[in-house]
């Protein structure tokens, strides 16, 4: 695995787009192993594509996002949210649903959640939307944006322009087969249909066993032939065991710098964006996975999927 070749980025004055869920989160006061035992909540701007595009606008990178709010407060809240930091909203649309939540547990772990979904799967096919691909040095879309038939065809259509504009193509598969519709089987579309669109996918333990319904020495034949056979980079996070990389057909691993858990909510997010600007730093991709190690661990230490992040450095 070449970890110290530099991944080469379009020359265009939009760092990263992203595509995907916009959510209000509520997060429980106090922790607890079921959502059935919370009592209190708190409030908080949520959704993976939109928590990487606030993180790295507050680290002075320049992001924009594609998604739909329902046209109701929440939505409002939201909005403000991004226009506050200073993302680029071009790209958000506003739908006669309700706005999407997620209840979530603050948790030391993998919390848990349960999701009501309305307005985040009603993405329109619009050409402003490719008009931000053109623009794009980094396309990052998750899978909750192939959750739906309606977003899925959207997300899919900018997916190839994507590739077809040689956009560095970023991919968190979080699926989970209750946000899909009954009957169909996500995760082998996932493998057939989108992975081999993809350059850098971010697999957590529990992606590892939703999607490849596989663990320990077995995954780890899976990620080797599948970074070979695609030309991509597989980044395998595991929590406090940190990662491993597989790039291929080769693999390294990054350790966890985590030394205080407060709240595991947004810790992937926080990796995504101190990757993706070490990236854009012009950094080596062995650096990369460690500066998103660190960030991550830094993330670690607040509650919410928001906090503010340090640019990446070296310690």
């Amino acid at each position: 695995m070449n970890v110290n070749k530099k991944i080469s980025l379009s020359k265009t004055n939009l760092d990263v787009l992203t595509v995907g869920e916009l959510l209000i989160d509520f997060i429980s006061e106090d922790y607890v192993t079921e959502l059935k035992s919370a009592v209190h909540f708190h409030k908080t701007f949520g959704g993976s594509p939109g928590n990487i595009a606030v993180n790295l606008s507050g680290m002075g990178f320049k992001t924009a996002i594609i998604g739909s709010v329902g046209n109701d407060e929440f939505g409002e809240f939201i909005q403000d949210c991004l226009e506050t930091q200073k993302v680029n909203i071009e790209g958000l649309q506003k739908v006669e649903k309700a706005t999407s939540m997620i209840f979530i547990t603050k948790s030391l772990e993998s919390p848990h959640y349960f999701a009501v979904r309305n307005a985040d799967y009603c993405l329109k096919d619009k050409k402003t939307n490719y008009q931000l691909i053109d623009q794009c040095k980094i396309f990052h879309f998750t899978a909750w944006a192939l959750s739906m038939p309606r977003i899925r065809d959207v997300t899919m259509d900018l997916l190839q322009y994507a590739r077809l504009q040689k956009k560095l193509i970023t991919f968190d598969p979080n699926y989970r087969k209750n946000l899909w519709e009954i009957d169909h089987n996500g995760a082998e579309w996932i493998k057939e249909y989108v992975l081999p669109l993809v350059d850098i996918v971010k697999p957590s333990e529990d992606d590892a066993v939703n999607i490849w319904n596989v663990k320990g020495s077995m995954l780890e034949n899976v990620f080797m032939d599948l970074s070979e056979k695609n030309e991509m980079t597989i980044i395998f996070t595991k929590g406090a065991k940190g990662l491993t990389a597989y790039h291929s057909g080769k693999s390294t691993n990054v350790p966890s710098y985590a030394k205080t858990v407060i709240d595991t909510t947004g810790a992937g997010d926080a990796f995504w964006a101190g990757f993706m600007a070490s990236l854009l730093m012009k950094n080596d991709l062995h650096k990369a996975l460690n500066h998103g190690s660190q960030i991550a661990a830094h993330k670690l230490e607040h509650v919410g999927a928001i906090s503010d992040l340090p640019l990446p450095r070296d310690y």
